[in-house]
């Protein structure tokens, strides 16, 4: 790496930090009240995109943010590939969980929409997606650095050992997975957030697990889904070849173009 993609790495790792841990280290000097629902909800991931809209504009300019980040376009593609891939847990999910008790619009349109839109947006279309796709990094390191930080963002769901250890294997495996999604789906990142909408609702909805790593039906399931997902990418690539390959594992040709 030469002195500007080192310069430019360091940003974006500093930046998406200030986004992630910013708030939390805010609170430990300013009290903040938020009475209100929406509110609190807007005030958490604001944190996570102001400074990363802005970073990412200044880095590369800010008519190309969506661009870089990956969802100006490929809407339509991401849902239909999705929903398609995600049916055997929509449809297990609705035959062997129920709708909780104490079922809570607000929080479902939380845990499943906003939740997976922002995770995607900030760990791989920011963290993955500008360390990967303009600095240089290989798809390897690329989708470690937000894998690990997006597997502990999990463990609190785990109640023992084993169970923490289950989730944060299983959340961070699955960034990997949504990392390469997205690169292989022609930088879409609509692809991962669809199917991280869509997995969340089918656990969300019908309550069928407490936390990311699941019971033993609905982990056939979500492999399934998985599986299908790798079965059309690749079938979809079978002639152009992929993406992520040998040569850009460990180190990618790519460099940033402003600064």
């Amino acid at each position: 790496m030469n002195k500007k993609t080192i310069l430019y790495s360091t940003i974006v790792i500093m930046t998406f930090l200030i986004a992630f841990f910013g708030k939390l280290i805010l609170s430990d000097y300013f009290t903040i009240r938020i009475t209100s629902d929406y509110l609190k909800i807007a005030y958490y991931y604001l944190w996570w995109i102001l400074p990363t809209a802005l970073i990412t504009g200044i880095l590369s300019g800010f008519d190309k943010i969506f661009d870089n980040i990956g969802i100006k376009k490929g809407f339509i593609t991401g849902f239909i590939f999705s929903l398609i891939t995600v049916l055997p847990m929509l449809i297990s999910s609705a035959v062997i969980g129920h709708i909780g008790a104490k079922f809570n619009f607000l929080g479902l349109i939380h845990q499943t929409l906003i939740a997976g839109f922002m995770e995607e947006y900030l760990f791989r279309g920011f963290l993955f997606g500008l360390l990967f796709r303009k600095s240089g990094w290989g798809f390897i390191p690329a989708s470690i650095a937000g894998a690990l930080i997006f597997g502990l963002g999990h463990i609190y769901q785990g109640t023992s050992f084993l169970e923490t250890s289950g989730i944060f294997f299983v959340t961070s495996l699955g960034a990997v997975w949504f990392a390469w999604l997205y690169i292989e789906w022609n930088n879409n990142l609509w692809v991962p957030i669809f199917l991280h909408v869509l997995m969340n609702l089918s656990w969300g909805l019908f309550d069928v697990s407490s936390n990311a790593f699941g019971g033993l039906y609905t982990n056939i399931f979500r492999i399934i889904t998985i599986t299908l997902t790798i079965i059309i990418t690749v079938r979809y690539h079978k002639k152009t070849g992929l993406k992520v390959n040998r040569r850009n594992l460990f180190v990618s040709n790519t460099h940033p173009t402003t600064l």
